[in-house]
C-alpha cells in the first residue's frame, strides 16, 4: 500500500507542476533514459526539482519497484524460515523479472 501511495502522490505532484508551468506545455515529453536522468544533475536543485517530468517518472519508477520490493523481503522471509523451495521459487521469479528489465533497457 505504501508503494502505491508514494507512487500516486509523486505522479500527483508531477502532473500538479506541469499545470502550474506554461512553459512546459511546448517541450516534448523526454524519454527516460541514463543521459536524461544525468542531465539532472547539471541543472540547479531547484530547476531540478521543479521538472514535472521527473516526479512524473519518479512516480511510475516507485510503483514498478514496489513488486520486486516485495519479493525481496519475502524471498528474505522464506530464507530466515528455512522454507528452501519457497526460496527458490522466489529468486527464480527475481531472476526472471531482473532478466526482463536488462533486455529491456539493452534494447
Amino acid at each position: 500500500m505504501a508503494g502505491i501511495v508514494t507512487s500516486g502522490t509523486l505522479m500527483l505532484i508531477g502532473f500538479v507542476l506541469y499545470a502550474a508551468q506554461p512553459a512546459w506545455y511546448d517541450v516534448p515529453v523526454p524519454a527516460a533514459t541514463f543521459a536524461w536522468f544525468g542531465s539532472l544533475f547539471e541543472e540547479s536543485g531547484v530547476a531540478a526539482l521543479l521538472n514535472p517530468y521527473l516526479s512524473l517518472y519518479s512516480g511510475i519508477f516507485a510503483l514498478m519497484l514496489t513488486p520486486i520490493l516485495r519479493l525481496v523481503i519475502t524471498g528474505w522471509t522464506f530464507l530466515v524460515e528455512r522454507d528452501w523451495r519457497y526460496v527458490i521459487i522466489t529468486t527464480v521469479v527475481l531472476a526472471v523479472i531482473g532478466v526482463s528489465i536488462v533486455f529491456a533497457v539493452v534494447h
